[in-house]
């Protein structure tokens, strides 16, 4: 049989990423230099309203892991020793292991087999007696059918405790997953949509169980007595710092949700159509929000999943099994689940970050093909050779340019790629903090800049970005007079954004126009054959500027301003027709 060979890819693929830009690096340093004494908690009260507020439930609080949460709320409810909950048997450990913290059994019950959720019409042969509670787990952004689960809770007076892990967004007929049922619990966990490291939330609509929950989170104290507890309790809180960075994660929600979404439509164009592997399903009136696009193998292949992600690995796509059936572990009984008993053990979680490109996704995406079209034990790879990727090519020479300590010559003055070196030069530092909060009206969100979170949006939002870069715009003397940088490379369209442009009223036009084309002659030297630039409509100065040098405005976006104590938003509107409009995103694009 003829081999297949495909070019490798330099890195490893990973299946999970975060979205972590300027506003986290912010909010995050401003915690930790202010935020103690009486500003202890300042990050924390505002990310569990803005939290509360987005999935539309009225009390809860930050913890920190959903694991906690499950614990809270099972105890604040009174389970305990001799009672039994019924959770679906693909799941993560946690969602059994907190039944098990408190003495009560864990009663298993089967999937679906297109949304490897829990099957409603498979809880209610299982409630007996004993049977207390009812969670549901919300697997890989794919709600639960809750309306039968609910009038079944009902029906036996049961609690009903939303395992929201892995769903922030995901939406169930208008509803958004942890506002159904009487409590929820939710991961920020570093490889879910939204993170704060390690983190969760446990959220309720009952006052009472509320106040339970807190109670034993506190560590069982008397709320009437300063330092004197009445019960053994816990201590699953989160810090401040890790509720700043919260914070900015929970105010873009929506943009994380739009970029797995999109994710997952990349994958459906390219593998929908492929006979042996069954992708995620959107049922009617839900919203999955695709926390991990992934796979079922067909049975009839002649190699098992763990072959199949074991020759991924190889061409440098990492991926992961989907969860194993938790009564197959040896602290369980076993249980009669077909379902799920055979569709996750041919299940494969693939790449899904949010920083995964439609390239990523070509490339991934062509190898499965060929590993199903050939067999795995009839297909080779090659290490590539010749020209680069383009990809590749960007991040080679923008690492390159980052790493000259010389300046390069334009008419009027020179550019610097901003470096590592200007990490430990306090001037560098100060300046671009002082433009940046000078320029900070500009930007859809407004918080208050700080030198240390300066230097750590320099560091990780900027150096460690492998296509990104920034270079100093200086007068022939070498003063520093501004800065402009490309950013946002598409590696698919051959596309890429100006970025960050910065400078002093000193600074005269003619030497940023030579440092825009400088740019743009850079960004089309690595093969980009799209230019953009974003900038609000009521920035005229600027669009002025940019029109003189080729740019024209091919879309605008309406912007809700949204104020939230010091922090001012504004919100792309969509389908909010009769707000407000005080300003617009402009997109413009280089002519020619």
């Amino acid at each position: 049989m003829e081999k297949t060979e495909l070019s490798l890819t330099n890195n490893l693929i990973l299946t999970a990423g975060s979205c972590i830009d300027y506003r986290e690096v912010e909010y995050s340093a401003d915690a930790a230099k202010n935020g103690w004494n009486k500003h202890h908690s300042d990050y924390l009260n505002k990310f569990q309203a803005k939290y509360l507020d987005y999935i539309g439930v009225n009390y809860g609080f930050a913890t920190s892991s959903c694991t906690g949460a499950l614990h809270l709320a099972l105890k604040a409810k009174g389970i305990g020793p001799g009672d039994e909950v019924i959770l679906p048997e693909i799941t993560w450990i946690a969602t059994a292991s907190a039944v098990v913290y408190l003495g009560a059994k864990p009663v298993f019950a089967d999937i679906e087999a297109d949304t490897w959720v829990l099957d409603p019409y498979k809880v209610e042969k299982l409630i007996n007696k004993n049977t207390k509670a009812i969670m549901p787990v919300h697997l890989y952004g794919q709600p639960v059918d809750m309306d039968p689960l609910l009038e079944l809770a009902r029906k036996y007076n049961l609690f009903v405790l939303e395992d929201a892990a892995p769903s922030i967004g995901t939406i169930y007929k208008g509803r958004k997953t942890g506002s159904m049922g009487h409590a929820s619990a939710v991961s920020f966990q570093g490889a879910k949509a939204l993170v704060t490291g390690e983190g969760g939330f446990f959220a309720t609509n009952d006052q009472e169980l509320l106040k339970k929950a807190w109670f034993y989170n506190d560590h069982g104290r008397d709320p009437s007595r300063t330092l004197y507890n009445i019960e053994i309790g816990y201590k699953y809180k989160m810090s401040n710092i890790q509720a700043a960075l919260g914070l900015g994660q929970v105010e873009k929600a929506e943009d994380v949700v739009k970029r797995k979404r999109e994710i997952f439509s990349w994958y459906q164009e390219r593998l929908g159509d492929v006979e042996e592997l069954q992708l995620n399903v959107e049922k009617p009136n839900t919203r999955n929000i695709y926390w991990m696009t992934s796979i079922i193998v067909d049975p009839k292949l002649k190699f098992s999943r763990d072959e199949f992600m074991a020759k991924l690995k190889e061409r440098k796509i990492d991926s992961r099994p989907m969860f194993y059936p938790i009564s197959s572990f040896p602290m369980f009984e076993d249980a009669n689940n077909p379902v799920a008993y055979d569709v996750p053990l041919r299940g494969i979680n693939l790449p899904s970050g949010y920083q995964r490109t439609e390239e990523d996704i070509d490339y991934i995406c062509a190898h499965i093909r060929d590993l199903l079209d050939k067999g795995i034990g009839n297909c080779s790879v090659i290490q590539p050779t010749g020209s680069l990727a383009i990809s590749d090519k960007v991040e080679n020479t923008i690492k390159a340019e980052k790493s000259k300590p010389q300046n390069l010559k334009i008419e009027g003055g020179s550019l610097r790629a901003l470096s590592t070196n200007d990490l430990l030069d306090s001037s560098s530092i100060e300046l671009l903090a002082k433009w940046r909060d000078a320029f900070q009206h500009t930007f859809p969100g407004q918080f208050k800049v700080t030198h240390e979170g300066t230097k750590i949006w320099l560091e990780e939002a900027l150096l460690n970005v492998a296509d990104r870069i920034l270079f100093w715009v200086c007068d022939e003397a070498g003063n520093r007079l501004g800065h402009a940088g490309l950013f946002r490379f598409d590696y698919t369209n051959k596309a890429c954004e100006l970025d960050n442009f910065a400078f002093a009223e000193q600074c005269s036009p003619g030497l940023m126009t030579n440092a825009c084309k400088y740019l743009i002659d850079f960004a089309k030297a690595m093969g980009m054959e799209k230019i953009f630039l974003r900038v609000l409509s009521d920035n005229t100065k600027a669009i002025e500027f940019y029109e003189k040098i080729g740019f024209k405005e091919i879309q605008r976006v309406p912007l809700q301003k949204k104020v939230d104590g010091d922090t001012t938003t504004w919100i792309e509107v969509i389908k909010s027709p009769y707000q407000k409009i005080e300003k617009y995103f402009v997109t413009m694009q280089l002519n020619g």
